[in-house]
């Protein structure tokens, strides 16, 4: 009998053990997960932050020369920051332009700014 005692406590012992280590593991997911959730809202809160910044400067329907020098400063952030290439290609055909900036390349940028902050 006295190794039934034992076989039956190891299996407890046994029992117990993996049911700790079963949910370390799932603390350790629910953990990883969390911080990985998170990393995603911040870095699409950054994304909107400087799309915001971005289309500041033309969301009256006008662009003057502040805010060419502004669109121009801001290309090289954009393009690196994974923006959508909508807004992109737009920002470095108004950068391109000069003084004069054409009205479809205004437009092109006022439906991408509009789509992307929807």
């Amino acid at each position: 009998m006295t190794f039934s005692r034992s076989k039956s406590a190891l299996l407890i012992s046994g029992a117990v053990l993996l049911l700790s280590a079963t949910g370390c593991s799932t603390i350790a997911d629910t953990a990883s997960s969390a911080a990985s959730s998170a990393a995603t809202q911040l870095a699409d809160g950054a994304k909107k932050e400087l799309i915001k910044q971005a289309c500041a400067p033309i969301q009256d329907g006008t662009i003057n020369a502040a805010d060419l020098k502004v669109v121009a400063s801001m290309v090289d952030a954009v393009r690196e920051g994974g923006l959508p290439p909508e807004i992109v290609s737009a920002l470095d055909d108004m950068a391109a332009s000069g003084d004069q900036v054409p009205a479809d390349v205004q437009a092109r940028l006022v439906t991408a700014c509009d789509n992307a902050l929807v």
